[in-house]
């Protein structure tokens, strides 16, 4: 109902206009104070983490968690598939990557309740710029990296670059008496914030360029990853579970929290190797001789970075991609996303994603103008209901293959043209694939 609201007036017409008005950012500042005033101000006796970025983040602030709860005590933890209070887990349902204030506010009261003096934060881009962080005083900001998304609601990456950069705002204005930051010095941006603050203790960490923390001979595996990590000139050898080498750099980024804050380097890379993933981040299906991954890409570089991956480790097999684009959300990704699965792919399936209100057929036809090297009927594919396109590519599948259900990854709930409905990626692989 609220979205139909929102589509009659045309808000996202008027959206820019009212956020730029004195109003509305007194009413969001004022917002984020009662929220604050209503449960005790929390965040104050915290060490608080937040980790921004484009792609990475869920994993990240995972990996952090783990570290810090095995090493140093009681943490919690909210991300967009999860969130923990030490070693209990639930969902986030809310399909928010950053909770409205009065829900981070009260799970955050909880967590001091359950004696937990670390939290570690997944901070969006929108979670920033609507001030659902307001009272929030974060000790360290970690940044995986900043590609093209949201610029349907930012408009440009300079200003989605812009509301990343309020974390480390935040963090170098508060009251707190250490400011600390982890930077990827292979990500432009990320070196920019390396060079343009003055932390107390920062760390840049990279694959490709030199950073503090560098990752060295890195080996990718169907089932894990090994590398070298140089950090002051010592190499520190591990095995992880989590594969591609997108997860070398969110790795990366946690062991930097750890030793910032004095985690043994030592115990943080033996935390991090009983690390086995987040649900729907390139979880994997085993059947016979077929493999199937669940991930939540949703963006070119997200998407690229994970096809790519499969696409080394295929072998002889065929990669057989099924994704869609979220309706309402940024158009211009979709001929991106679509050309990126093309390239990457032997065989392209184009399904729904989370159409919401905007029409299903017009998110696929757009996704459909940017793939110009596959035959319709042949090596492409249109099935809009995501049951049936799952069904398909299951029942195509050959032993060798590698299928990829890319988009919703760990969400439970589908929104289609119709309404929302329950789902779950795995469970409709999970079931095909018998």
């Amino acid at each position: 109902m609220k979205s139909l609201i929102k589509k009659i007036i045309s808000y996202d017409k008027i959206y820019h206009f009212l956020k730029t008005s004195i109003l509305y950012h007194f009413r969001k500042q004022l917002n984020g104070q009662i929220a604050n005033t209503i449960y005790g101000h929390p965040s104050k006796d915290f060490f608080v983490i937040g980790v921004t970025g484009t792609n990475g983040k869920t994993t990240t602030v995972n990996l952090i968690h783990k570290i810090l709860n095995d090493c140093l005590g009681k943490t919690m933890m909210i991300s967009t598939a999860n969130i923990k209070i030490g070693n209990k887990e639930i969902k986030n349902i809310k399909k928010m990557t950053s909770l409205d204030i009065y829900d981070l506010q009260s799970t955050l009261a909880i967590a001091k309740d359950a004696g937990c003096k670390i939290a570690v934060l997944e901070t969006s881009s929108h979670g920033l710029d609507q001030y659902r962080f307001e009272g929030v005083n974060f000790d360290c900001g970690v940044l995986t990296n900043i590609t093209h998304d949201h610029l349907d609601y930012h408009k440009t990456m300079d200003e989605y670059a812009k509301a990343k950069k309020k974390l480390f705002t935040y963090i170098m204005h508060n009251e707190k008496n250490h400011k600390y930051a982890i930077l990827p010095s292979d990500d432009p941006y990320g070196k920019k914030r390396f060079e343009e603050f003055a932390f107390d203790k920062k760390i840049s960490y990279s694959i490709h360029t030199s950073g503090f923390l560098k990752a060295e001979n890195v080996q990718q595996y169907k089932e894990k990853t090994t590398f070298d990590i140089n950090y002051l000139g010592k190499s520190y050898s591990i095995t992880t579970h989590l594969v591609g080498l997108f997860n070398v750099y969110n790795i990366l980024a946690a062991l930097g929290v750890a030793l910032e804050i004095g985690v043994n380097i030592e115990k943080a890379i033996a935390s991090i190797q009983e690390f086995i993933g987040v649900e729907g981040r390139m979880q994997r299906i085993d059947h016979k001789e077929i493999t199937a991954y669940i991930d939540f890409a949703h963006t070119p570089d997200g998407l690229e970075k994970a096809l790519s991956y499969l696409k080394m480790i295929k072998g002889k097999g065929r990669l057989i991609t099924t994704f869609g684009a979220p309706g309402v959300r940024d158009k211009e990704k979709r001929p991106i996303m679509g050309q990126i699965a093309a390239d990457y792919s032997d065989i392209v399936i184009i399904t729904d994603d989370d159409p919401d209100t905007e029409n299903r057929l017009q998110i696929i036809d757009q996704i459909q103008k940017g793939i110009s090297n596959k035959i319709l009927g042949k090596d492409l594919f249109i099935i809009p209901e995501r049951t049936l396109a799952i069904e398909f590519a299951t029942n195509i599948a050959q032993p060798g293959d590698i299928l990829m259900f890319a988009g919703k990854g760990h969400e439970s709930i589908q929104f289609t043209n119709t309404g929302k409905r329950p789902w779950s990626d795995f469970e409709e692989v999970k079931k095909r694939l018998k």
